[in-house]
């Protein structure tokens, strides 16, 4: 069953990849700040809420 408003196969493809991989490239960013943020400054807010006394 053809439909007049479903493009070519290969632009099917090529637009389900390139969404995949930046998918999957926000997945890595996402896991990369989640185990490794970055932020140094004591006087940064997480640091009141994730104080050991709390």
């Amino acid at each position: 069953m053809h439909n007049m408003l479903m493009g070519p196969t290969w632009g099917i493809i090529a637009v389900a990849t390139v969404t995949g991989i930046v998918t999957l490239g926000c997945f890595i960013a996402m896991f990369k700040y989640l185990t490794h943020p970055g932020e140094r400054d004591p006087n940064h807010p997480k640091y009141s809420i994730l104080r050991r006394d709390r």
